[in-house]
């Protein structure tokens, strides 16, 4: 049985097709490193709230497949994996203490984000995911269902005891724009994540040139 479980909501033809290669990217990586990697689609979309809250019921849905305790890794669509020789158990897990259930990263433009987090199937984690979907006041906030994990890790004690949030997010959530100081992506990471790119073309053509070898950047 595989020990890692990466997982990647797409939502939307249009959207499938501008992301295909980071798509691949991720099944190509997963299969090499033989690891269970799952998909969610249409099947979870909640057209009563912008389409990133639809990540809570398949966050859910995955759990309930998967044994009690085990690690997930999840990746927002716009990640492309650039170094697959890199192991999550190497790289990933080594950042989760053995009494928390959830990491996030500190990223390069200093917020606590959930593009690509490492969690575990645990009751506690289960019940924050149903906590984060409900905090309806956060449905149209900018950054979505973020904010209420933000919002939770921030106001109740009993859950931040169980997130981690670690600084380290050139390891695996390296962008391409960030505060002076910050590391950013470069050939070698293990990942890139497309953050604060809203046109797929232009994520299109990011892509392009980290593939020709380039190492683009993005300006604050």
């Amino acid at each position: 049985m595989s020990t890692i479980t990466l997982t990647s909501l797409v939502i939307g033809a249009d959207y499938q097709k501008a992301l295909q290669t980071c798509i691949q990217s991720k099944k190509d990586y997963a299969k090499a490193q033989e690891y269970t990697y799952i998909q969610g689609g249409e099947t979870f979309w909640d057209r009563n709230k912008p389409i990133a809250w639809s990540k809570i019921p398949f966050y859910l849905d995955v759990c309930s497949k998967l044994p009690e305790g085990a690690l997930v890794w999840q990746t927002d669509a716009d990640i492309l994996i650039t170094n697959p020789t890199i192991r999550v158990e190497d790289q990933i897990v080594p950042l989760l203490p053995a009494d928390k259930d959830l990491l996030l990263t500190m990223d390069a433009c200093g917020h606590i984000n959930s593009g690509s987090i490492l969690y575990r199937n645990t009751p506690w984690m289960r019940d924050y995911w149903r906590r984060v979907g409900g905090l309806t006041q956060y449905t149209y906030h900018i950054w979505w269902e973020n904010a209420a994990m933000i919002a939770l890790y921030d106001s109740n004690p009993e859950d931040k005891a169980k997130i981690e949030v670690t600084n380290q997010h050139k390891l695996f959530n390296a962008y391409l724009r960030g505060l002076p100081g910050e590391p950013l992506w470069t050939p070698g990471d293990f990942l890139v994540h497309f953050a604060g790119v809203y046109s797929l073309t232009d994520m299109a053509n990011l892509t392009a040139k980290i593939q020709a070898g380039e190492t683009p950047r993005i300006p604050m």
